[in-house]
């Protein structure tokens, strides 16, 4: 529809008209009066179509006005929205970059450094799984020191924990090829070691309980009457190695049993065990002579005449 508002009047007084003024004027006075009237009807109808067509224009300007509102809503939201989504993406970038803790000003390094263990021995402990305490002695880390490689650290392999695949350091899957058992450690080592173990099971956030019967476990180890004995130390790091693999066993199984209270039968019965296995061995030896001690027959003096 076209705006009316600038339409021209009809010419009614054209020869066009001439018909229609002929035809009205036996009603009217004059010509002139016929004129006037259809002047008078076309603006009449005229000025209706204006009417009309402003009110349409108000209504679809309102129509507009509201239709551009609801779209400036919708972007606006989408902009909200998209702003949280970013913000969410941001926060989560933020908690996975690493991140560094502040220090004391007033504390200096410590007197002593405990040894550092291998990533493997780390990764045991936070899974709260058995480990040899060799993992923790002198040899065990200085071991750890020299296997470790940049190489090793940023190659990555699968391990399944609590049925779950995850992607850890080859360092920290793999178990030394020199690793010793508790019970063949030199007793000076097995000592150290189980020193530096308690430190690290607290750092690895062991249970409270767990570190103290452990400590309780080795305090009353190391100052066992069986250690009195002829082969008193040997059976000591037997019992150790033995009870405390069971213990973990039985943790798994959600039956584990006061480890710190020492069981004096079973001491003497791996006391039994360890004396019969020196035994055999010296009767193993005696039985089988190396070759160096056996003498040749021009080796033997004779004083026959």
């Amino acid at each position: 529809m076209v705006d009316p508002s600038n339409e021209a009047c009809l010419d009614f007084a054209s020869e066009f008209f001439r018909p229609i003024r002929e035809a009205l004027l036996p009603t009217m006075e004059n010509e002139q009066q016929v004129l006037d009237n259809l002047i008078q009807m076309w603006t009449a109808e005229h000025n209706q179509r204006v009417d009309l067509w402003n009110t349409d224009q108000r209504e679809a300007a309102m129509l507009m006005a509201a239709a551009e509102e609801a779209r400036l809503d919708r972007e606006r939201e989408a902009q909200r929205l998209l702003e949280i989504e970013v913000e969410k993406e941001q926060l989560e970038v933020e908690k996975k970059k690493p991140k560094i803790s502040d220090f004391d000003d007033d504390v200096e390094v410590g007197d002593v450094i405990t040894p550092r263990p291998s990533q493997y021995a780390i990764l045991k402990l936070k899974n709260f799984e058995f480990i040899e305490l060799w993992y923790f002695s002198p040899e065990g880390c200085k071991d750890a020191a020299k296997t470790s490689t940049s190489t090793m650290e940023d190659t990555f392999g699968i391990s399944k924990v609590d049925d779950i695949l995850t992607m850890r350091p080859v360092a920290a899957l793999r178990q030394s090829r020199n690793v010793i058992n508790d019970c063949d450690l030199p007793i000076s080592d097995f000592f150290r070691a189980k020193n530096s173990f308690l430190v690290h099971i607290e750092r690895a956030s062991w249970p409270k309980k767990h570190i103290n019967v452990l400590a309780e476990f080795f305090w009353h180890l190391e100052n066992h009457p069986i250690r009195n004995r002829r082969h008193g130390d040997a059976v000591m790091l037997l019992y150790a190695h033995r009870v405390r693999r069971l213990w973990h066993d039985d943790l798994k199984r959600g039956t584990a049993f006061n480890i710190s209270r020492i069981n004096d039968n079973l001491m003497n019965t791996l006391n039994e065990d360890v004396v019969d296995q020196r035994r055999d061995d010296v009767l193993r030896k005696a039985s089988h002579p190396s070759a160096s001690a056996i003498k040749k027959p021009t080796d033997i003096i004779s004083f026959h005449k």
